[in-house]
């Protein structure tokens, strides 16, 4: 009969507040009891309430702040960490050929085609203004680097545009991962006129409203960049 393998208990502890965490029992900002009354509270010892404490910090979840009105607090959500904790999982996942270029591309497909298409219906001047502007510093880049920062600012912009702050929060770190993975390709002759040229058929359709045809030229130009690896 197999052995049942019990968690220990500051892991169990840790999942607990965990759960009230995610479930919106506690809320980012609110301070949590001190090691002494989570010691009390559990039943167990201050060093397994603290050993608690630094697994929930460890994952971002807490964060602890001395002096007088210091104390453990739940996290304010940082969208600049949780995008690099994506990002170094995927980076890791790549180096490791545990994801390959082509479920980038599909996920690059199952993002940015609809959010070419909301950027059309949903764009403001000012987000128009952010894609032209990232269009032209692409044509106008003169090494393979710098066009290929430029082309995800383009990509940002759209998908900035399109309103869906989620799709905004999870695109960037598969960008960044594809983008090392593009550096490192020579790519075909003339890729990159072929790229602006997409870039700017679909400008011109978020500019003109045009949802379905902005979506189209977006899933033609990911296809294109697809092809160009093959």
């Amino acid at each position: 009969m197999p052995v049942r393998k019990v968690r220990p208990a500051y892991h169990q502890i840790a999942d607990q507040i965990r759960d009230l965490i995610m479930g919106g029992g506690l809320q980012p900002g609110q301070q949590l009891p001190s090691e002494a009354q989570l010691s009390a509270n559990f039943g167990v010892s201050r060093n397994t309430a603290r050993e608690a404490l630094r697994m929930l910090s460890s994952q971002g979840l807490i964060q602890t702040t001395r002096g007088t009105s210091g104390g453990t607090f739940v996290a304010i959500p940082d969208p600049i960490f949780v995008q690099n904790n994506i990002e170094n999982g995927l980076g890791l996942m790549n180096g490791g050929d545990r994801l390959t270029a082509a479920e980038i591309y599909e996920t690059r497909l199952v993002l940015e085609v609809p959010a070419a298409r909301w950027a059309a219906e949903r764009r403001t001047d000012e987000d128009l203004e952010r894609i032209r502007i990232a269009a032209a510093s692409v044509e106008g880049g003169r090494e393979t680097d710098e066009r290929t920062d430029h082309s995800v600012d383009f990509h940002h912009a759209v998908l900035e545009a399109a309103g869906n702050r989620l799709m905004s929060l999870i695109a960037p770190p598969v960008w960044r991962v594809f983008a090392r993975c593009a550096k490192d390709s020579p790519g075909k002759p003339h890729l990159w006129h072929d790229i602006d040229c997409d870039h700017a058929e679909i400008l011109e359709h978020i500019q003109c409203g045009d949802g379905e045809a902005a979506a189209m030229a977006m899933k033609v130009h990911l296809e294109r960049l697809r092809d160009s690896e093959s």
